[in-house]
């Protein structure tokens, strides 16, 4: 075995070894669904008005179901596919990471909505969604740490901007963000496959 090829080698299973303790079954197709339904949620603010409430909670609680089936849907699928459990214990760990934040974030909203300042939501969102992102990026694959901090910081500016920036931020922070995200898990599955690929030549 030369050089090259026993670098190659320890490399595949020091990736292997990283990834058994990490929730593998997050898709590119999931990241970019909820993307598109986040753009598509901003956009109809072309002809709805944000300052309803019953309106703005109706297009997000839309797209926040949409993309929780889509992930739901799409990682059930790839389970399946290769024949593995979906309740392991990877998934139950990150269940529980994002648990206290998705909690903290209903408790916001209703607070929010039922005082009348549901567009200062995007920024409250976007606080929460980053703490849960970073709070499973020790079992999530590795773009999820950078969306977390990226959440962060969008939420940060999102309550900077104010209310007149509510639907612009959900569309460019959640929209933009998820299909940055969607196409880096889509870069990583096709390297797993030449990781897969490379294992059974080896």
């Amino acid at each position: 075995m030369d050089t090259h090829q026993a670098t190659r080698t320890l490399q595949v299973i020091r990736t292997l070894m990283e990834r058994t303790c990490q929730y593998q079954f997050l898709t590119a197709r999931a990241g970019l669904a909820a993307g598109l339904m986040a753009g598509v949620g901003a956009l109809l603010f072309v002809y709805l008005d944000p300052n309803d409430p019953w309106q703005f909670g109706a297009v997000w609680g839309l797209v926040f179901i949409g993309s929780l089936a889509a992930t739901l849907f799409s990682t059930i699928l790839r389970v399946r596919e290769r024949g593995e459990q979906v309740w392991t214990r990877p998934a139950r760990a990150v269940v529980q990471a994002l648990a206290p934040a998705l909690f903290v974030a209903v408790i916001l909203s209703v607070f929010f909505f039922a005082r009348g300042w549901h567009l200062w939501l995007p920024g409250v969102w976007l606080l929460c969604y980053g703490q849960g992102a970073l709070a499973t990026a020790v079992y999530a694959p590795q773009p999820i740490r950078y969306l977390g901090l990226g959440a962060l910081g969008m939420g940060a500016v999102a309550l900077l901007l104010g209310p007149a920036w509510a639907t612009a931020m959900m569309g460019f922070a959640f929209g933009l963000g998820h299909i940055a995200l969607g196409l880096a898990l889509l870069w990583s599955e096709r390297r797993d496959t030449q990781l897969r690929l490379y294992r059974s030549v080896a």
